[in-house]
């Protein structure tokens, strides 16, 4: 028996004005419809993706890219492994280097700040941050 595309757990599909807001709507919406077909009812979800969105273009730097995740910022060293793993499987082509040394490494391009109900926990991210 096919699911009834209104069924209470399909997610709600919000349409933006914005044209690159609305392709996502758009992909949304072919999904659950194809969901709900003869040829996908044993899938959960589709790989779909919309000619030139991001999802579907490798990422690179354009210039080499030091990103320092500072221990004294709780959470930042599992968001800069996140943002690695967006650019696998190289990293090195992508021009993306994660530092974590106590003290900012000269080397550092950026700072991630990782904001969160521990951010200022420790007192050093405050001198790290100025």
């Amino acid at each position: 028996q096919q699911p009834a595309i209104f069924d209470e757990d399909w997610p709600l599909t919000i349409w933006y004005r914005i044209e690159e807001f609305q392709l996502v709507s758009l992909k949304i919406i072919a999904e659950a419809v194809l969901l709900c077909s003869p040829n996908f009812l044993d899938r959960t979800s589709l790989p779909l993706c919309v000619s030139g969105e991001l999802e579907s273009q490798s990422l690179a730097f354009s210039k080499p890219c030091t990103l320092w995740a500072s221990p004294a910022n709780a959470g930042s060293l599992a968001l800069a492994d996140e943002i690695a793993a967006a650019f696998a499987p190289d990293r090195e082509t992508a021009g993306l280097t994660i530092c974590t040394t106590d003290d900012r490494p000269a080397s550092a391009t950026h700072l991630l700040l990782y904001l969160n109900e521990d951010s200022f926990s420790d007192e050093r991210l405050a001198e790290q941050v100025k």
